[in-house]
């Protein structure tokens, strides 16, 4: 599947332009896919991508990984999120050439070549989290942010897809949303104020919060603390020697200004 000139023309289209500008007011929600769109889409391959994913991805083995690109290839046809514009109507397959739906493109955009990733973790192995991938370009380096949510299927529909349990990673299901970099930083912040929690049980007493931003001087990035009470959160900066951010208390509206700083750009 050829994907490199589509993306970069999505970039350029109106479309996407109008949903940046609607990011602005309101969070717009882009785009629902599992784990083995992302690899027919070349998940691979993008700087950010789940070792369990892509593990999983290279076990199944050649010819499987075939069938499963032309399968998926369709199934994504037939929803709208690719366009075939291949001389042969209904090409399928990973030679096909395809136009992107606007809201598949931006996200795929912020998936290949992000700015800013900021990775969210809590420490215990198998808890999903939120990951974000800033968009942009030299003249305006952060126009956007993509969330990337880990989700499943509503229960309303998952008991017509018993097989995807079985799939293991490869099963998982993630939900993007393309936000403001001052709502993501709000996201961020509220996600991190409290401890994280899974069935409504704090699991872990804190997050780690780490920044890289590929390409720049800095591709290393920040990596920070957050122990928060949903109150107040004590926030530490293993740099701080270095010049890094001093360790301290933070209510909600300082913890959204250093989460703003790190989509946009190193703390130092």
């Amino acid at each position: 599947m050829m994907l490199d000139r589509a993306i970069a023309a999505a970039e350029r289209s109106e479309d996407v332009r109008h949903l940046i500008a609607q990011s602005q007011v309101e969070t717009v929600d882009l785009v629902t896919l599992s784990a083995l769109d992302l690899c027919v889409l070349g998940g691979a391959q993008h700087p950010l991508f789940e070792e369990s994913v892509g593990r999983a991805w290279i076990q199944l083995g050649e010819r499987r990984r075939r069938t499963i690109v032309e399968d998926a290839t369709a199934d994504m046809v037939e929803r709208g999120l690719l366009i075939d514009d291949s001389p042969q109507p209904r090409h399928r397959g990973r030679g096909g050439s395809y136009a992107l739906k606007p809201e598949l493109g931006l996200m795929l955009a912020a998936h290949c070549r992000p700015s800013t990733i900021v990775i969210t973790e809590t420490g215990r192995p198998g808890l999903r989290a939120p990951r974000f991938f800033a968009l942009g370009d030299q003249t305006e380096p952060v126009r956007g942010v993509v969330m990337e949510e880990p989700t499943t299927l509503p229960t309303a529909v998952a008991g017509n897809f018993p097989h995807v349990k079985k799939l293991g990673p490869l099963g998982w299901f993630y939900r993007f949303f393309l936000l403001s970099p001052i709502r993501a930083a709000e996201v961020l912040a509220v996600l991190t104020l409290s401890p994280p929690r899974s069935s409504g049980a704090a699991v872990a007493p804190g997050w780690t919060v780490s920044a890289h931003y590929p390409g720049s001087g800095n591709p290393g990035g920040e990596r920070l603390s957050v122990r928060g009470d949903g109150l107040t959160a004590r926030v530490d900066d293993p740099g701080k020697g270095n010049g890094g951010l001093a360790s301290a208390e933070y209510d909600s509206e300082g913890l959204r200004a250093i989460m703003l700083h790190l989509i946009t750009g190193p703390l130092r």
